[in-house]
């Protein structure tokens, strides 16, 4: 990364699992203030930046309970205010969506893609939607199963900012039209 060989976690990447995987003794604002406590930040500082990314993630009614007391969206926004408070360079995401129902997927979506106009981030989704794909990325890459090599890379010229009513375009369904021809066919035995 930056021309630096990665060969441990750093402060400089935050990562969003499939699953939220939050510490279900902590409250929502203290699941979002675990990276600055463990950076050793100012109270102040933490409360600050808690405070920002509870009310920016729509969390702040919730921030007193515990992750066991929320949705999976809710989680899922909580995963990501935690990745996101520390203030990364690059947020990795590992199918953070790919858990919840189609209409919590779908806002999650929209949510994602009205954050990141506001967020100085680079993100590296990993989905096997190829439409998810489409709708949030810049550049799709696209890989084969094992062992995973990349197929093909796309660069999606859809205009920003992006909505979820995009996906019923004519340009949009052409992008997932060939990309979905580019995807290898698994034999059914």
């Amino acid at each position: 990364m930056a021309g630096q060989e990665v060969l441990g976690p750093g402060a400089d990447r935050a990562m969003v699992f499939q699953r939220p995987a939050l510490y279900p003794w902590l409250t929502i604002a203290g699941n979002i203030a675990f990276g600055l406590r463990f950076r050793r930040c100012s109270r102040s500082d933490i409360r600050d930046r808690v405070d920002y990314f509870l009310d920016r993630m729509g969390l702040e009614p919730f921030r007193h309970l515990r992750p066991y007391q929320v949705s999976g969206g809710m989680q899922q926004r909580v995963a990501m205010a935690r990745a996101l408070v520390v203030e990364p360079s690059v947020l990795l995401m590992d199918e953070p969506f790919g858990a919840l129902d189609a209409l919590t997927r779908s806002a999650m979506q929209a949510f994602l893609l009205e954050l990141w106009q506001d967020l100085d981030v680079a993100v590296v989704f990993v989905t096997h939607d190829v439409a998810e794909a489409i709708l949030l990325g810049d550049r799709v890459v696209v890989m084969t199963a094992h062992p995973g090599r990349i197929l093909c890379q796309e660069k999606i010229a859809l205009q920003r900012p992006r909505n979820t009513a995009i996906e019923l375009s004519q340009e949009f369904v052409a992008v997932r039209r060939h990309l979905a021809a580019e995807q290898p066919q698994v034999p059914i035995n």
